[in-house]
């Protein structure tokens, strides 16, 4: 095809890249080892040279310490990291997973990769979507667009059904949870509601089952309160085992693991039935989730009922999943391309994005009338979108009985409909003479909304001055978010007819960071 663009899967624990071919089809492209998924681990051999993917994470067991791994959890926080005397942040480590992920593709299709779409998941803020488009920036991308994961998902099934259809997406993958209500029909998806748990994934069930591999091990080899987890290279040994025993138990009813530790040799056999009562904590928190999201849905569209659900994600493979979300909830999964969808997905999101034919806020698009329909938006001629706000925006206030006292008040809410601008919100002065008022925006940290300012993330402030008032003179407050999350609030004196602006700091990371952080990922070179 023409006018190249390329989807991004930019996992946790793995990452893959994709295409619009000239058939109208979406390809995933293969890695030099012929592995449609890359592991998202950096190995740092030296100031100026890494290793990404699969050789990345057989270093860990030899060189933990200079390599990287899972490091979108820590997406749009300030995340130091040091390797090899350099100060790496989450979105320069993440833009050398991304230049990995070109590299493949240009290796495959001998075309200079530009322009991308990048997937998040979907309960991603706005500080979160923002450094992986900077992390994009850093890898000397043009990031087109950030689409949600579920979303992605969904419409790399090329929805194609006349009559809308309810889909429920759980995606569960390597370091994150997602579930997203979507209405869905040929050319069009609406999103419902969302949530999510940022640090809950296929790693946590890695974990656990480490833990339980250490327990038997420990057992059998007569260790008493000697931990060998406490060794970094049995450590490193047994990260790597746990992950390929999870994998075994999917398809298998029980594994055998060799752990060796000092002059311990043990053979640890581990059952499925075992693995899935040490995480059966694990898989209730994304049922909770679940059920928590279809209520939410339900709240906003009565009589709501989910027509299908969709697996996606590698760890929603296990056969743990399937059969919480039968025997817990009564539904029938379908099963996707579990690792695949979100990156064929973004393909499609990015080509519907350069064709023009896609319109991210719920308007139809501009579609000429001799437009051809599209193969990859299932025989649809133009692709419609609407989304909702991922987390609640707020201002601080100060209570009126003690101005020590500073609280969160939420103008709009998680799963609002975006773009959206709030009704004038009324704020008063809160003292007399007073010159200035100082506007505050916070996000939602936490899965519910808190008042307490520390429960939040504080995005930016501004302070509108205003003629010397008596106590309790209005402020109007205005909130608007544009149709990608990004948040506007303007603070007006009606008394002096003064306004501000506050608009979100959508990122840890300032232009000028940036600019240092493509310096140094560009004197970087890669060794695949």
């Amino acid at each position: 095809m023409t006018d190249s663009v390329y989807g991004i899967d930019l996992g946790t624990t793995y990452s893959v890249i994709a295409r619009i071919n000239d058939l109208g089809q979406a390809e995933v492209l293969l890695n030099n080892e012929s592995s449609p998924t890359t592991p998202s681990v950096v190995y740092f051999e030296s100031d100026s040279n890494v290793v990404v993917g699969a050789e990345a994470k057989r270093s860990r067991l030899r060189d933990p310490e200079n390599t990287c791994a899972l490091i979108k959890r820590h997406m749009g926080t300030v995340h130091p990291l040091e390797y090899r005397g350099q100060t790496h942040t989450p979105e320069s480590i993440s833009a050398l997973i991304l230049k990995e992920l070109v590299a493949i593709a240009n290796n495959e299709t001998g075309e200079g990769v530009r322009r991308v779409v990048i997937t998040v998941p979907a309960y991603f803020g706005i500080q979160e979507r923002e450094a992986t488009r900077q992390a994009g920036e850093i890898a000397g991308l043009d990031v087109v667009g950030i689409v949600t994961e579920p979303v992605a998902a969904a419409l790399s099934l090329r929805i194609t059904g006349e009559q809308p259809e309810t889909l429920l997406v759980y995606d569960l993958g390597g370091g994150t949870f997602d579930t997203t209500v979507i209405r869905a029909e040929s050319g069009r998806i609406e999103v419902v509601a969302i949530d999510g748990n940022k640090t809950l994934g296929g790693a946590d069930w890695d974990e656990a089952l480490a833990d339980l591999i250490t327990r038997k091990f420990a057992e059998q080899a007569g260790l008493g309160d000697d931990d060998p987890r406490l060794d970094e290279e049995f450590e490193a040994e047994l990260l790597g085992q746990a992950e390929d025993t999870k994998k075994s138990l999917t398809r298998k009813e029980k594994a055998t693991v060799r752990c060796r530790y000092r002059d311990r040799d043990e053979q640890v056999t581990v059952t499925r039935a075992e693995f899935e009562e040490a995480t059966r904590h694990l898989v209730a928190q994304t049922i909770d989730i679940s059920r928590r999201v279809v209520a939410t849905a339900q709240r906003k569209r009565a009589g709501l009922t989910v027509d299908r659900v969709l697996l996606v994600g590698g760890s929603s493979n296990m056969p743990m999943i399937e059969a919480a979300l039968r025997e817990e909830l009564g539904w029938n999964p379908t099963k996707t391309q579990f690792d695949l969808a979100v990156a064929k997905g973004a393909a499609i999101y990015a080509q519907a994005a350069v064709d023009e034919v896609i319109s991210p806020d719920g308007d139809e698009p501009q579609v000429a009338a001799n437009a051809q329909e599209k193969y990859y938006l299932g025989g649809a001629k133009s692709l419609t979108l609407t989304n909702v706000l991922s987390r609640g925006l707020g201002v601080e206030f100060v209570r009126p009985e003690n101005h020590d006292e500073a609280y969160v008040s939420f103008i709009m809410h998680a799963n609002d409909p975006i773009p959206n601008r709030s009704e004038k919100v009324l704020a008063r002065t809160v003292a007399d003479g007073q010159t200035s008022v100082l506007v505050v925006l916070y996000e939602q940290k936490g899965e519910v909304e808190s008042a307490d300012p520390a429960d939040n993330t504080r995005l930016e402030d501004n302070r509108l001055p205003i003629p010397s008032l008596p106590e309790g003179s209005p402020i109007e407050l205005t909130l608007e978010v544009t149709a990608e999350g990004l948040a506007r609030l303007t603070a007006y004196d009606p008394t002096g007819g003064r306004s501000i602006d506050v608009e979100a700091q959508i990122s840890v990371m300032k232009q000028e960071d940036v600019e240092r952080a493509k310096s140094l990922v560009s004197g970087i070179s890669l060794r695949s």
